[in-house]
């Protein structure tokens, strides 16, 4: 890079700027004891195993294995450069720098196609934002906007816009910023026609609402129909509404419509609305709403879930009242009741009403008010949704409609929960409870029978996480005794200056047995005489290219040891590391000789050696106990 970020000014932005309050830009953090933890942004996971450790100022998740400071964090979740992470850990914390910093994007071209895509989209998106609130030819579409109750302050903070109907005035002015042709075709916005020799905007004569990343920037578009236009011939109508393409910025899977403005507000109530639309987000964040979401008109997708469940604990549904939003509620349901980490409620509204129509109709307040207090439960939702599709009139659907609620209390843990519904189908349909009951614990059996072996009733509680941090989980690799001994010697070496003076007395040559620990060591002691103090593990990871060794770095820094060293510990921890280096040196050189024995074809001096091998290595396995 063309400018170095200096020590004193690294150090400033390390002590003004916790660590908890920027990873919680990301995570959704719940403080267990001294730590915070959540779930691991960087894989998918049904227990929370991922911890921010507020006195270290470091990261470790004890199932993937990621660990590091604040930069490395933003490194890894934002895939930037390390001076890209000090510089957004800067602005976060509202520390001014002393020079300026242009990424070397094009050291990565995937990279640098992205961000001069995204300069596309926000150019374009400047543009149609102009276009509805400054010019004659988007006066009409600004008008009805307005009419629906959107004020100028929500169209500037949404940058809505309007696309002309000319359909070649955006590509001319995007040509004239010198952007590259192939890139504007394949950005999504504009439709190539043959013979032409310009591109024409896709969504020509449309009210434009930009589609942002999780950052904040336009990375595609939809675009609403002003007018709808007559019938042709062939019976066609023109959408009412049209997304981009999917392109290498915008994938409608795993998007979601204003979470980079609802996200800090998600995670401050640990609660999310779900939306169908845009439209009756927008409305619902005027409305005061601001921790709204939506899956684009699109069924809720596994990936979406996923954003989801690393946000927020309570999630409400608020789909449109019609048929097909209460059949999008129940498939969203499902999918968000497959990890069992949300407390899902349902917002009921009226058949063929959406949430943008309740505000325009009731009132910001009205609405307000009604989504606080106006929730169903899932039963009471699937209550609904059968009653819906089933006529109760008829004998065999009371019973399916019973059988099927009943089936649905199966899995529930509240037996008080349980006994409430049961009684309301005892109450509806004169059956006595006592008979529901035994149904109920038939379907109960069946829940159990299915749950899968490897399933534990109970799930680890995320403080349980840090009692065993000194152990490997079970989907990673044995740590043996002597490797065990390396990382405590190495805990010890991070943080006890005395622990230097024992390990000069007992071995001034000693080396340990990992590359990677010997590494760690090499590199920790330059830190240390560098500094004349031992600590500050969070400076000493800037000091670490390789992300492997990060993470055991911060998973040593998660041991639980006693607050006090002794000669001893540390002359114990010697002499197991010591004994295993022995016993494998020795048996690498065994090795050795026994090529060369057959090499010789000396068959008596091959049998000798054999049962040495034999030997050290039963010595070997015992240092592992």
């Amino acid at each position: 890079m063309a400018e170095r970020i200096s020590e004193e000014k690294l150090a400033q932005i390390r002590t003004e700027t916790n660590i908890v309050d920027v990873v919680s830009q990301y995570v959704q953090l719940k403080k267990r004891g001294k730590n915070h933890f959540g779930f691991c942004p960087f894989h998918d996971e049904k227990t929370p195993s991922f911890s921010v450790a507020e006195e270290k100022q470091i990261f470790h998740c004890f199932s993937c294995g990621r660990g590091g400071n604040v930069f490395t964090f933003l490194m890894d979740v934002e895939g930037v450069s390390f001076v890209e992470a000090v510089i957004k850990t800067a602005e976060l914390s509202n520390i001014a720098l002393d020079f300026s910093y242009e990424s070397h994007a094009q050291d990565n071209p995937l990279q640098s196609k992205k961000e001069k895509l995204i300069q596309i989209h926000e150019e374009a998106a400047a543009f149609y934002h102009q276009v509805l609130m400054n010019t004659v030819t988007g006066q009409a579409a600004l008008d009805y906007m307005i009419q629906r109750g959107f004020t100028p302050e929500t169209l500037k903070e949404y940058q809505i816009g309007f696309s002309p109907s000319n359909r070649t005035a955006l590509f001319q002015m995007l040509k004239a910023k010198v952007f590259d042709e192939g890139l504007l075709q394949e950005s999504g916005i504009f439709t190539d026609r043959q013979g032409q020799n310009e591109l024409f905007d896709r969504f020509s004569a449309r009210i434009i609402f930009p589609l942002r990343n999780a950052k904040g920037k336009t990375v595609a578009f939809s675009g609403r129909i002003l007018h709808a236009s007559p019938a042709d011939d062939t019976g066609y109508h023109e959408a009412k509404y049209l997304n981009s393409p999917e392109t290498l910025l915008f994938n409608k899977r795993d998007f979601l419509f204003n979470f980079d403005k609802a996200r800090s507000e998600i995670r401050r109530h640990s609660e999310v609305i779900l939306f169908e639309g845009y439209m009756d987000v927008i409305s619902a964040w005027q409305a005061g709403v601001k921790n709204g979401v939506a899956s684009m008109g699109t069924s809720l997708t596994e990936e979406q879930n996923r954003i989801l469940t690393k946000t927020a604990d309570k999630i409400v549904i608020a789909y449109d009242g019609d048929r097909p939003g209460v059949e999008a509620t129940k498939r969203a349901i499902e999918i968000l009741e497959r990890n069992k980490h949300f407390d899902i409620s349902i917002f009921p509204l009226e058949a063929g009403m959406d949430p943008d129509e309740y505000i325009q109709q009731k009132g910001p307040e009205a609405f307000a008010k009604a989504l606080n207090n106006n929730r169903e439960t899932v039963i009471q939702f699937y209550s609904r949704y059968l009653k819906m599709n089933l006529n109760l009139d008829s004998e065999k659907n009371r019973i399916t409609y019973i059988e099927t609620m009943l089936k649905a209390l199966a899995p529930l843990d509240s037996l008080v929960e349980r006994e409430l519904y049961m009684k309301d189908i005892a109450d509806e349909f004169s059956i006595p409870i006592d008979i529901l009951q035994k149904q109920l614990k038939g379907y109960q059996q069946e829940v159990l029978q299915q749950r899968p072996e490897r399933e534990p009733v109970r799930r680890t509680a995320p403080h349980d996480a840090a009692q065993h941090a000194m152990y490997p989980s079970a989907n990673r690799r044995k740590v043996t005794q002597a490797e065990q001994s390396e990382k405590q010697l190495l805990y010890r070496l991070f943080h006890f200056e005395e622990v230097w003076s024992y390990l000069n007395e007992i071995d001034a040559d000693f080396n340990f047995i990992h590359d990677d620990y010997q590494t760690i060591y090499i590199l920790y002691e330059e830190f240390f005489r560098q500094n004349g103090l031992v600590g500050n593990i969070d400076q000493f990871l800037d000091r670490i290219n390789n992300p492997a060794l990060q993470n055991v770095i911060t998973e040593i820094e998660w041991f639980q040891l006693d607050s006090e060293v002794t000669y001893q510990e540390i002359q114990d921890l010697v002499h197991i590391i010591r004994d295993k280096s022995s016993l494998q040196d020795q048996l690498t050189k065994k090795q050795a000789e026994m090529k060369e024995a057959r090499k010789r074809n000396d068959n008596e001096r091959l049998k000798t050696i054999m049962l040495e091998i034999v030997s050290l290595s039963k010595e070997l396995k015992a240092t592992k106990k």
